[in-house]
C-alpha cells in the first residue's frame, strides 16, 4: 500500500516561525531601540527655575541642549568654564577636567547631562553632539 504524503510540509512550519521572529526583532528595535537619544529619560534642564533660584535645584540631574557663546576660564586640574545659551539665556557651565577629550568650539550646539553642584553651579557630566 502507498503512503500520502502529509498535508503540511515541515518547511513552511520552519519559513513561518522564522518570519514571526524576524517581525517580533523589527518590532522590538523600532519600538525599544529606534531612538539614538540617551538623555530621554532625564528631565529638560529648567533655565528660568535655575535663573531665578538655584538652591531647589541642587543635587538634581538635567539635560541641557546648549550653544557654546564663549569659554571664560581654563584650569587644567579644575575643568574649563563656558558661557552657553539656552532657550535665549546665557548659563555659566563647568565642564570638568575629565571631560576635556571633547572638542568643544565657540558656536557649537552640543547636548550635555548636567547636575546642578552644592553650590548652584551647572556641572556637566557627559557630552554629546547631537
Amino acid at each position: 500500500m502507498a503512503r500520502r504524503a502529509s498535508s503540511s510540509s515541515p518547511n513552511l512550519k520552519l519559513i513561518g516561525a522564522g518570519a514571526c521572529v524576524l517581525a517580533l526583532l523589527a518590532g522590538g528595535y523600532f519600538i525599544f531601540g529606534g531612538t539614538q537619544d540617551p538623555y530621554r529619560t532625564t528631565s529638560p534642564f529648567p533655565v528660568k527655575d535655575y535663573l531665578e533660584n538655584a538652591n531647589s535645584l541642587r543635587g538634581n540631574t538635567y539635560r541641557l541642549e546648549a550653544q557654546v557663546d564663549k569659554t571664560l576660564e581654563v584650569a587644567p586640574d579644575s575643568g574649563r568654564l563656558l558661557s552657553v545659551e539656552s532657550a535665549g539665556d546665557m548659563l555659566p557651565l563647568l565642564v570638568p577636567s575629565k571631560l576635556n577629550g571633547m572638542n568643544i568650539e565657540r558656536g557649537q550646539k552640543l547636548q550635555f547631562k548636567v547636575q546642578i553642584n552644592e553650590k548652584g553651579l551647572v556641572v556637566a557630566t557627559d557630552i554629546r553632539k547631537p
